[in-house]
């Protein structure tokens, strides 16, 4: 096997003399909050149509919510036994796949939770209906106990499985290096994940999810038949 002397020399010999052209500057990524918009686009003669949504969030991933809405989005759309998924995937039958997720940014609180949908045309008011029905429900009556212990089980495990994977044990340890952090980062989210409250969770998603403020676009052959 390679070690890291063997690599690093290896490196070392494939990138001697080389030098980058410029010295290298983040550039910054404010919060800016786009108007809320709704917008269909026609794709004629494609078999299936498809949903997207972006919400700007004004966290980072070292907020004080950070993990609690990492959690709220986990179990509204996150996970195979999420809320959209058993609501649009497996009960209605509406939608081949639906998810959420939550791009986090690690320096400005600017974070984006986005939404997907993929669906046959002639389905999408059933899809828009049932996806704002629970986004509805998980504001007003919030997330279960049931739902909450369950979730954090998931949700470590998933974390686990990924820092078994070379391929994104590689980039966590890429990302670290770049932001100066370490393991320690992660084992603190696994902390407060198994920490976490149903009360957090829910004010989390109360706080930061606003569905008037989306930016919705939709995509399909949607022509009369």
């Amino acid at each position: 096997d390679l070690d890291v002397v063997a690599v690093r020399s290896a490196l070392e010999k494939a990138f001697a003399g080389w030098g980058p052209g410029a010295a290298f500057t983040r550039i910054p990524d404010p919060l800016v909050v786009p108007k809320p918009a709704r917008f269909v686009i026609q794709t004629p003669d494609k078999q299936n149509a498809s949903m997207a949504l972006k919400l700007p969030l004004a966290l980072n991933d070292r907020s004080s919510e950070h993990v609690a809405m990492r959690m709220a989005d986990y179990l509204l759309g996150g996970g195979g036994h999420s809320r959209l998924w058993k609501r649009i995937r497996e009960t209605d039958g509406l939608s081949y796949d639906v998810r959420t997720g939550v791009s986090w940014n690690a320096f400005e609180e600017h974070s984006t939770f986005t939404a997907s949908a993929i669906f046959a045309p002639q389905n999408a008011p059933q899809v828009e209906a049932a996806f704002r029905d629970e986004l509805t429900r998980a504001l007003e009556r919030g997330f279960t106990a049931q739902e909450l212990a369950e979730g954090k089980r998931g949700l470590l495990a998933f974390r686990s499985l990924g820092r078994s994977q070379d391929d994104r044990l590689a980039a966590t340890l890429s990302s670290n290096v770049y932001l100066g952090r370490t393991f320690a980062e992660a084992e603190r989210i696994d902390r407060e994940l198994r920490a976490l409250t149903l009360e957090q969770v829910n004010a989390a998603l109360r706080r930061h999810l606003k569905p008037a403020e989306f930016v919705q676009g939709i995509a399909g052959d949607f022509k009369p038949k």
